[in-house]
């Protein structure tokens, strides 16, 4: 037993007498939906178009020596993009105007594992990877009624909804780091499949991120 607690304290003191930096986060996000596939079958539909979000929050970074780090982090993301050549027509309605858009507001988690070394003169580099964990507060699909009876929008979640709140994606980065804040270049590789019905989606996303740390 004394052992045991001897090995553990010396392993927490090693990661509290090891580096440690809080930073703040911003980021423009590219979304790319995948295409539309069948569960069933192979035949794939390119059903929407790329569209644009953003994200603001936080990072803890735990270095594990001068190079490798672990990163875990909490973010609020505001995600859109639009469906591709798409027309609803209600015969009350009239003709809804074409190519509806998605609108999304939730929480990403990323934890991401990294190694940081010299890329240039005075330039340090970061790379890294792990996933991230999104959960959806509120999301819709909004279209203008061009019978005049006003805006209109379907929620994406809820009993009657057709996405699932919950998605998991993986990441990869790259990041350099300046005197003012570290620029990084990412992409979210979506692994959770979104619909809840036969068919099939993931969500992707480049994303390029300032990010201060203390």
């Amino acid at each position: 037993m004394k052992k045991s607690l001897t090995i553990l304290a010396i392993i927490l003191s090693s990661l509290f007498a090891s580096a440690q930096d809080w930073g703040i986060r911003a980021a423009f996000d590219i979304n790319v939906p995948s295409k539309v596939g069948g569960r069933l079958n192979n035949e794939k539909l390119d059903l929407f178009r790329t569209g644009f979000g953003g994200t603001v929050g936080a990072v803890y970074t735990h270095w594990f020596g001068n190079s490798v780090f672990l990163e875990p982090g909490a973010s609020i993301y505001y995600d859109t993009y639009s469906y591709k050549d798409l027309t609803i027509i209600d015969a009350p309605a009239g003709v809804v105007e074409s190519d509806p858009s998605v609108y999304k507001l939730g929480v990403r988690i990323p934890l991401v594992i990294g190694y940081s070394y010299e890329f240039l003169d005075n330039l340090p580099m970061r790379v890294y990877t792990g996933p991230e964990l999104s959960y959806a507060f509120a999301g819709d699909i909004r279209f203008k009624d061009k019978a005049a009876i006003g805006d209109m929008a379907w929620s994406l979640f809820g009993k009657d909804g057709i996405m699932n709140r919950v998605d998991c994606a993986w990441k990869i980065g790259i990041g350099f780091d300046t005197d003012i804040a570290t620029i990084g270049i990412e992409a979210a590789i979506g692994m959770t499949d979104l619909y809840k019905d036969h068919l099939t989606l993931r969500e992707n996303r480049l994303t390029l991120s300032l990010t201060h740390y203390f």
